[in-house]
């Protein structure tokens, strides 16, 4: 008995201390920005772009950032397209919002659509992943059809359930703030949790941008204020790819089924025993699947 108390008394100070060195110790530094754009309303995006041809622009998750998709930009950029990517407001080296928000897709979609303008971007292609799936629903490129076509990556739709209570994830960042325990428990959290493997390069760099200044507080109010029923896929009128694997932990495989019903002109392409990771897990089976797609729609053009 004596032995058990002084184990739990050890493990108790040492997560008091790991606790009060997460606050003293610079957290870990996040990855350069990259090119800042200015939006109308003053909103700075950081934004990346490589390659030459089509436009395309990748629109990350929740909480996600720009660093989400250098795997699938390497696979799109041989078939000639010119990758955007950028970090939504709220993530990465881009602007925070007030913590009253708004933590909307219409929100988001707005600054993707100034975006466009602003970058001087012709008829871009969309890809949103996640929630970024619920932002490309809202844009107005995609429901005007002023897009050749959008993809939508294990994205949100209406017929998604949420369930459980809004978190405050509090302890969140005191647990990643930790040094070496934090990152340890980061990993151990991200292989339970989507039973995917993912590039090492992206655990390290996901664990950095959460520590960033405001993040957590965009992650909370986009978690605590989304709402999937609010889309309207049924006005979008782009073709539209939809990608989802079969064991997706975070948004059911079934959402996916749905869009398909819903959006008039689109194909739904399954990955078996695929979970929710894709751009990172599988990105070499989503760009064939654009540059299929993308090529059957530009020939009908």
């Amino acid at each position: 008995m004596k032995l058990v108390l002084k184990i739990v008394t050890f493990i108790a100070v040492l997560l008091v201390v790991l606790a009060v060195l997460g606050k003293i110790l610079p957290p870990p530094k996040p990855p350069a920005p990259g090119t800042i754009v200015t939006l109308p309303d003053g909103a700075k995006i950081n934004t990346f772009t490589k390659g030459e041809g089509q436009d395309i622009v990748l629109v990350h998750g929740l909480p996600g950032s720009a660093h989400d998709w250098p795997e699938l930009v390497e696979e799109l950029v041989p078939h000639g397209f010119r990758v955007t990517w950028y970090d939504r407001v709220g993530y990465g080296h881009s602007s925070r919002r007030s913590p009253e928000g708004p933590f909307t897709y219409q929100v988001n979609a707005d600054e993707l659509d100034a975006l466009i303008t602003i970058m001087g971007l012709e008829n871009p292609a969309l890809v949103g992943w996640s929630f970024g799936g619920g932002v490309v629903q809202s844009s107005v490129a995609a429901r005007r059809g002023e897009t050749p076509f959008i993809v939508l990556l294990a994205a949100v739709g209406p017929a998604m359930k949420i369930e459980g209570k809004p978190g405050q994830m509090r302890a969140l960042e005191w647990v990643v703030r930790m040094p070496i325990l934090g990152a340890v428990i980061a990993r151990a959290n991200i292989t339970a949790r989507f039973e995917q493997a993912m590039p090492e390069r992206w655990i390290k760099v996901q664990r950095s941008l959460l520590l960033m200044p405001g993040t957590l507080d965009t992650l909370r109010g986009e978690r605590n204020g989304h709402n999937p029923a609010l889309l309207s896929p049924g006005d979008i009128k782009t073709p539209t790819l939809i990608i989802r694997g079969t064991k997706d932990p975070m948004v059911d495989y079934e959402v996916g089924v749905d869009l398909n019903q819903t959006i008039k002109d689109s194909k739904l392409v399954t990955l078996d025993g695929v979970g929710h990771m894709i751009p990172l897990s599988h990105p070499a089976e989503i760009a064939d699947a654009i540059v299929m797609f993308s090529g059957y729609i530009l020939e009908e053009e």
